[in-house]
């Protein structure tokens, strides 16, 4: 699981949770839609990087220097509440 972007220590207390679906839905088991989102705020450096010409990869090094999550990150916190599976935000986030 940590290869997977969870840290060891949220691991002893992680339930993750799996659509399985029922006899009277046609889908994978999904009710609805959950977004899952990257906020990028702008910070002086993040903006001294795009003023600079920086490319997305020197963005995304010092968003995450910020603590900024990425699509990744949010999608794993989605997982953490149970309000989507580990199989769909592998689905959305990789490449």
């Amino acid at each position: 699981m940590i290869s997977l972007g969870f840290h060891e220590n949220e691991l002893k207390d992680l339930t993750i949770y799996k659509a399985v679906g029922c006899d009277q839905c046609n889908n994978r088991g999904y009710k609805g839609r959950v977004g899952i989102y990257e906020v990028m705020p702008i910070s002086e450096e993040i903006g001294r990087i795009i003023m600079a010409n920086g490319n997305a990869m020197h963005i995304a090094d010092q968003a995450r220097k910020e603590g900024i999550n990425d699509l990744r990150q949010s999608g794993l916190n989605k997982v953490r509440m149970g309000l989507t599976s580990l199989e769909e935000v592998n689905r959305v986030t990789t490449e």
